[in-house]
């Protein structure tokens, strides 16, 4: 098969356990883009978390892509917004109260802003740590926010997410998409946006079809790309459920498992 666009999930994919791209990872990805495939760096983070990644990379060189929110914000070469998809507002006070009983954070995002209820616990901190931004609280989310919003973002203990995530699913389960990114991160989106849908927009702007593209993944929200691509692998530390529908699983984050499946495809030498 002749792939022409390559989509990487960052956290646990592209990025190891200590946070950075191997030199092997990122040589494969380089070759790919010389010979003329298309990289789009995927993930559920903002934007601005996502931005550094696709730089190192030197997508933007290649005509790349970067993707925010799962989905909800796609960035091309030239650095232009193509699409986004925002939370409608009559959610955002209902999600926010049926929260009230769980000690869980809510987060938002704004621009490169991160905002956060008062409800701090052990994994508030995570993302502001990874993505290096500021976390500023706030009393009130719902009351706080004003502008369009691309998702929620709840963060708490793991077994209380799959509790919320069952809660939220049978509440907005309808109108909303619901998903575990990481046992610690649950998010709320817009019906219909996910990362499948975004890497669909990407082919339309390419001209190319799902089934010229190859992505990679471990979590729950890759799902949807991983299933709906020609080639969807899934990392060898990815969740179970993703390498159950995945067409290959590749070796682990730390063993450069996109290098080497790449290699395996005939992607790269």
């Amino acid at each position: 098969m002749n792939y022409k666009l390559i989509a990487v999930d960052i956290d646990d994919t592209l990025l190891n356990r200590k946070k950075e791209i191997t030199p092997l990872t990122k040589a494969a990805l380089t070759e790919a883009q010389k010979n003329g495939v298309k990289v789009v760096v995927a993930s559920g983070r903002l934007p601005y978390g996502v931005r550094p990644f696709a730089r190192e990379l030197d997508v933007m060189s290649y005509g790349g892509y970067y993707m925010g929110f799962n989905g909800g914000a796609i960035i091309n070469s030239r650095g232009e917004l193509i699409a986004k998809t925002y939370l409608d507002s009559k959610y955002i006070k209902p999600v926010y109260d049926a929260l009230g009983p769980y000690n869980v954070t809510t987060m938002v995002h704004k621009g490169d802003m991160i905002y956060a209820d008062r409800k701090v616990n052990d994994y508030t901190h995570i993302e502001s740590d990874v993505i290096g931004l500021d976390l500023n609280l706030v009393d009130d989310i719902a009351d706080f926010v004003d502008w369009s919003l691309y998702k929620f973002l709840i963060c708490g203990v793991p077994e209380e997410l799959k509790e919320l995530e069952k809660q939220l699913l049978n509440l907005f389960g309808n109108e909303l998409d619901i998903y575990l990114s990481a046992p610690w991160f649950l998010e709320v989106m817009p019906k219909g946006i996910n990362k499948g849908i975004g890497v669909e927009r990407i082919c339309e702007d390419m001209g190319i079809t799902m089934s010229e593209v190859v992505a990679f993944g471990d979590s729950f929200n890759d799902l949807p790309m991983i299933k709906s691509v020609g080639m969807g692998i899934a990392m060898g530390n990815a969740e179970p459920e993703l390498k159950a529908v995945a067409a290959m699983v590749t070796d682990d984050c730390d063993s450069d498992g996109i290098a080497k499946a790449l290699r395996t495809l005939g992607i790269v030498m």
